[in-house]
């Protein structure tokens, strides 16, 4: 696939490794997502902590790479304001957010191998994607 800027192929494979780190460990038990849930819920100050890590990292892209030209353009921006808006949530109104986390890592395999394979299709789009800003 084309996109118009480098960057975007560099933060695809970056978010991608993200991913296929985050499938990796819920895969080899390193990290039990419902625990997670639970410690970073338990705790207030962890909560806004983790808010507000995540929402500086999804403003970082958002403010680096707004880009919305083409197909891994938007997927890059997309991911960085679905971030940030996650990390304001984490600090403002976390209920609903624990809510819908706590059914998504019901299933701790499934939700690994989805974060593993994300990971995966990202960094392959990363890698075999070709940036040229002429032909958009």
């Amino acid at each position: 696939m084309i996109t118009a800027i480098p960057f975007t192929l560099n933060l695809l494979i970056l978010i991608g490794l993200y991913e296929l780190a985050a499938g990796i460990a819920g895969l080899t038990g390193r990290i039990n997502w419902r625990t997670l849930v639970d410690e970073i819920e338990r705790s207030p100050a962890l909560t806004f902590m983790t808010g507000f890590v995540v929402y500086v990292v999804g403003a970082v892209v958002v403010l680096t790479h707004c880009i919305w030209t083409d197909a891994l353009a938007i997927i890059v921006s997309a991911i960085g304001c679905i971030a940030a808006v996650e990390g304001l949530l984490l600090m403002t109104a976390p209920g609903p957010l624990f809510a819908f986390s706590r059914r998504l890592v019901v299933n701790q395999k499934l939700i690994s191998m989805l974060a593993a394979a994300f990971g995966l299709v990202l960094i392959g789009l990363g890698l075999s994607g070709r940036a040229d800003p002429v032909t958009l």
